[in-house]
């Protein structure tokens, strides 16, 4: 490895931070395949998956609150409409993928997911209901409107009607038409209505976001919120998530199962730094331990040391991150 790095140091530079890109970027990669992975891309490391344009894998998600997990569950069963809130960062993006998995592939559910909330008009919202039927095999007959676009009636009143009457044909089936939504504090003022005309047409609604987006609601919608089965506040993690959190992602990486077992690359001061650094905020954690991996990365490379002595602790914050050897 070092001696492609001195080939590149030989011949004519790209430019400083071209060369610079270069050179980290198969630094860490030399570093991940050392540690027993086969990465590909920097985004394939551990630690990385907020980084990247992928969803959270499902190995990754730590279980921590069981409160939450057990509350959220059993509204869903007793078909309520369901709240999430908490603050940015706690864990609401990797609970969301969860249920889209989930209830995406559970019988008793119909999912639509909705994407770019700030952006959704009321059709768009009456089509992303629509289409998700439609996947599940709920078609709606387009001689029955007017005009029918990509399966969905192009009028927003016909596409209010189709929704209703699609509603109606799910639940006779015994099933749930969810619709997943997450930052509910930026949703349009426009849209808060239409999504509460939708829970009166029977379709069952699971809304995420901040505190924030609860109070807009309630000021802007009241009834709306009402209506709504509030949890507020997904637990940060204790020393122990984190050290499962760190374990899932390097079994994970690794392409192995998670076992229950202590990191071996971290030392258990490392957690419990990160956990006094971080008051056990989820992305605060996964971007604190992303950052003592890169420095891991970097001592292993400088020093020459077998990858096995190589050992992530609180000391390794303070070591100067410079390129040299």
């Amino acid at each position: 490895m070092r001696e492609e790095d001195q080939d590149r140091a030989e011949s004519p530079s790209e430019g400083v931070l071209l060369d610079q890109l270069a050179e980290v970027r198969e630094r860490l990669l030399s570093f991940g395949r050392a540690i027993g992975g086969e990465p590909e891309e920097v985004t394939d490391l551990p630690f990385t998956e907020e980084a990247s344009l992928s969803r959270m894998p499902e190995p990754l998600y730590v279980r921590h609150d069981t409160e939450m997990l057990n509350q959220v569950t059993a509204w869903l069963l007793q078909d309520q409409h369901i709240g999430l809130v908490s603050p940015y960062g706690t864990g609401k993006t990797a609970f969301r993928e969860i249920v889209r998995r989930d209830l995406g592939k559970h019988d008793g559910y119909v999912l639509a997911y909705l994407d770019n909330p700030r952006e959704t008009t009321p059709r768009k919202l009456y089509a992303t209901l629509l289409n998700a039927a439609a996947e599940a095999g709920y078609v709606i007959d387009p001689e029955e409107y007017e005009q029918v676009r990509d399966g969905v009636p192009w009028v927003t009143e016909e596409a209010k009607a189709a929704v209703r009457d699609v509603v109606t044909e799910i639940r006779e089936s015994g099933k749930t038409l969810l619709l997943l939504v997450d930052e509910i504090e930026v949703l349009p003022e426009g849209l808060l209505s239409t999504l509460q005309v939708a829970g009166d047409m029977g379709v069952r609604l699971f809304l995420m976001g901040t505190p924030e987006g609860k109070r807009r609601i309630a000021e802007l919608r009241g009834t709306l919120g009402s209506r709504l089965r509030y949890y507020e506040g997904i637990d940060p993690f204790e020393p122990s998530d984190i050290a499962e959190y760190v374990g899932r992602s390097l079994a994970y990486f690794r392409g192995e199962e998670y076992d229950g077992s202590f990191p071996d690359l971290f030392t258990r001061e490392a957690i419990r730094d990160i956990h006094e650094r971080t008051e056990g905020n989820p992305r605060e954690v996964r971007i604190e331990c992303r950052e003592l991996f890169i420095r891991a990365a970097f001592v292993w490379y400088r020093t020459g040391q077998d990858v096995e002595r190589i050992q992530i602790t609180p000391e390794l914050r303070t070591r100067r991150f410079g390129m040299e050897y």
